[in-house]
């Protein structure tokens, strides 16, 4: 059991949407969560304890299997409508999302100069639509590869976590904006 070089996280903020609870956990071998442990405690001294007991039934197999149908429900339509959508702008995912409610999608094959993240992003800002350009994820621990660009610079994160109205008023208007730079 404590040689399984495996370690899971997970926790109920973001992947059960209970936003604010602070609840996670650390599955692995008794060193790794020793030392997780000693570090938890330095860096916010640990989830109330009344939040502790509270979780505890929501991590039930039924409830949980429930709690992921009702996500999958929810989140499943909007998920290929906005696939569908960006596709037909000529923003590609490179792979359907499996979890959470974000597209990671590729601009590269859209015009000058919306083909770079960055400039998508101002430009979609300007359009009152808010994206994640790609950079942002790309970990560089300490900037080492200062002399090479980010290899997500033609990526961005587009989220379908807001209400459906909000989502199809967003991608209208990027789509008005991506037709506007095709001329």
């Amino acid at each position: 059991m404590n040689r399984d070089p495996v370690v899971i996280l997970d926790g109920l903020t973001k992947n059960w949407r209970y936003p604010g609870w602070r609840i996670g956990w650390t599955i692995g071998p008794a060193h790794i969560i020793e030392a997780v442990s000693s570090v938890g405690s330095f860096l916010d001294g640990g989830a109330a304890h009344a939040l502790q007991r509270a979780a505890i039934p929501l991590l039930d197999f039924d409830h949980a299997e429930a709690e992921a149908k009702a996500i999958r429900a929810h989140f499943g339509p909007k998920r290929e409508m906005v696939l569908r959508r960006l596709n037909a702008m000529g923003i590609k995912a490179d792979a359907p999302p499996s979890g959470a409610f974000y597209v990671w999608g590729s601009v590269a094959r859209l015009p000058a100069p919306l083909n770079d993240a960055a400039t998508f992003f101002r430009t979609a800002l300007e359009n009152k639509v808010i994206t994640v350009p790609g950079e942002f994820f790309d970990v560089n621990p300490g900037k080492r590869r200062r002399a090479a660009a980010s290899r997500f610079n033609n990526y961005l994160r587009f989220s379908f976590g807001p209400e459906t109205a909000q989502v199809e008023a967003g991608l209208d208007r990027l789509e008005a904006m991506i037709k506007a730079a095709q001329g």
